[in-house]
């Protein structure tokens, strides 16, 4: 089994009963309980700027995000608190003559792809059952990928009428990468969330141009 999806289903073991906690009456005294406590799963759409060598396709250049926190809440209107998450992100790249990412061969279909854990810490307001937060996080690409679809009018020497390549471990991108994260919604239900990456993906002293830094999405849980 890939190890993107045993890192998903080992954290979607833990929503179910966070979501139940935050659902059930915690209180003492009828004081509400300082305790916060995250679990959420959703996906988004990248966006921003597309650089000539790296243009990417909208709507298909895609993020996966599944993850829980804990926080603590000062006030009952504030609190403060920590999430992990797996979070996958595939770039879809346009096949024309300038691109450049990570060569110039064209293909039926092309991405690159990275697959993260990662962490932020935020500061989440709520106005009754909705939540509004903003924050920090730090993603580890611990697995990144090239991966090239090609289809063949005429059977290759293999007799295959289509072609998948992967290129594992690309040496040309940064190991980690860090930006600023919101989000806003029901505390139980819907959220939308938005993504600014402030760090480059690719390793200074190569010549290829950043991928958009924007990602907009929504999720599912409880906060």
């Amino acid at each position: 089994m890939k190890l993107k999806y045993c890192i998903t289903g080992l954290i979607l073991s833990f929503i179910t009963p966070v979501i139940a906690q935050n659902n059930s009456t915690d209180s003492t005294n009828g004081i509400a309980s300082h305790k916060m406590r995250d679990a959420f799963i959703g996906g988004g759409f990248v966006l921003g700027k597309s650089n000539s060598g790296s243009s990417i396709i909208y709507g298909e250049s895609r993020e996966f995000i599944v993850g829980v926190g804990i926080g603590y809440k000062f006030v009952k209107w504030n609190g403060i608190g920590i999430d992990i998450y797996y979070k996958s992100t595939g770039f879809f790249l346009k096949q024309d003559s300038s691109k450049t990412l990570p060569n110039n061969i064209l293909h039926n279909s092309e991405k690159v792809s990275f697959d993260n854990i990662g962490g932020k810490v935020f500061d989440r307001f709520y106005f009754g059952k909705v939540f509004f937060d903003g924050g920090f996080y730090l993603d580890w690409d611990f697995y990144t990928k090239h991966i090239a679809w090609d289809n063949f009018t005429v059977a290759n020497n293999a007799g295959g009428s289509s072609t998948k390549t992967i290129d594992r471990q690309l040496v040309f991108t940064n190991p980690t990468n860090y930006g600023l994260t919101f989000r806003i919604g029901a505390t139980t239900g819907i959220a939308i969330f938005f993504n600014y990456r402030m760090s480059n993906l690719f390793k200074s002293g190569t010549s290829y141009s950043e991928l958009p830094v924007y990602v907009l999405g929504v999720t599912f849980g409880s906060h």
